[in-house]
């Protein structure tokens, strides 16, 4: 073999180990979080603690708390049938409010809280979209109907 072969095969043969590295690495990335619904992540309960997550659902009324000082906000997210509290640190996305839906990305702590490291609010044009196509645009007494159920249907679930 010649001394240019050699070369070539040296470079192909890192070039070949980089794009190796980068692939596998991307799979343990702690960015890889897995989509879920509230009623989802309390079915699968503890086994989704300290892994990566991203549940969507809306703030259950009255249920948010802003310390403004500490730049901390926490809320609870409602499902169908369960609910999931939600804390977050930094700077809140302008249009969070009660009952808007919410996504939020983070891990789940050892006492079942999501701590979330990024949070993203469902524009209110959306909203409008809804109602522009005569649909029935969700307001705080239909919120309270779901928690009631999921509180009865924790209940029963204990009996």
């Amino acid at each position: 073999m010649n001394v240019n072969r050699i070369k070539f095969l040296i470079a192909g043969a890192v070039l070949l180990s980089a794009f190796l590295f980068l692939f596998l690495s991307a799979f343990q990335s702690e960015n890889l979080s897995y989509f879920l619904t509230v009623d989802e992540i309390a079915d699968k309960g503890q086994s989704l603690s300290g892994r990566g997550i991203r549940v969507e659902g809306k703030i259950v009324p009255d249920s948010f708390s802003r310390n403004s000082e500490a730049m901390r906000i926490s809320f609870t997210l409602q499902g169908e049938n369960s609910v999931l509290p939600v804390k977050y640190t930094g700077v809140p996305p302008d249009l969070i409010e009660n009952g808007f839906p919410v996504i939020a990305e983070g891990k789940i702590n050892g006492q079942g809280v999501l701590v979330a490291k990024n949070l993203m609010v469902a524009c209110p044009s959306k909203f409008t979209e809804m109602k522009d196509a005569g649909e029935k645009v969700p307001d705080a007494a239909d919120h309270l109907k779901l928690i009631d159920s999921a509180a009865l249907i924790k209940d029963q679930a204990k009996n």
